[in-house]
């Protein structure tokens, strides 16, 4: 029974952090979301792009130390599509089965792959676990935030 309760969070937690990404870079795995397109996208000035460069990578290690702590606030970490997909219970609860599971763990090898506007890709790992390596996820700015944005598409 243990056995299958660990199959299942892995596999809930591989989806919360990867979503669908495969880690190919083609169009279909990008942010359902455009920069052209997304209202707050057209509202938020865009900073420089070493500012947002690590505003970004910031925003990964707070989504990344969120999910392996239990936080609930982590919620506030992932893009208004994904929240469309994911209820708040949802995400506190394989939050705090994360935690249980593989203990604290922060991002590591913080890596943008790409950015441009709004919409980004990075690649990283959470700790050492070599499964949650990630690679190209998508990320997106929404009122001058970063958040995570792979989660399935809704449609």
């Amino acid at each position: 029974m243990r056995t299958r309760a660990t199959i299942t969070l892995a596999a809930a937690l591989a989806l919360a952090v990867t979503g669908c990404s495969s880690g190919d870079d083609s169009d279909d795995a990008a942010p359902a979301t455009s920069a052209a397109s997304s209202p707050a996208a057209s509202q938020t000035p865009a900073p420089d792009e070493g500012t947002a460069t690590a505003e970004l990578e910031e925003s990964v290690r707070t989504y990344t130390r969120a999910l392996f702590s239990g936080d609930a606030a982590g919620y506030d970490t992932l893009s208004a599509r994904c929240k469309k997909t994911m209820s708040k219970a949802s995400w506190v609860g394989m939050a705090k089965a994360a935690r249980q599971q593989y203990g604290e763990q922060q991002a590591t090898d913080v890596r943008v792959d790409q950015l441009s506007g709004d919409l980004a890709r990075v690649s990283y790992g959470a700790g050492n676990i070599p499964q949650f390596e990630r690679e190209g996820q998508p990320w997106v700015r929404e009122d001058g935030a970063w958040r995570w944005d792979a989660c399935p598409s809704s449609g």
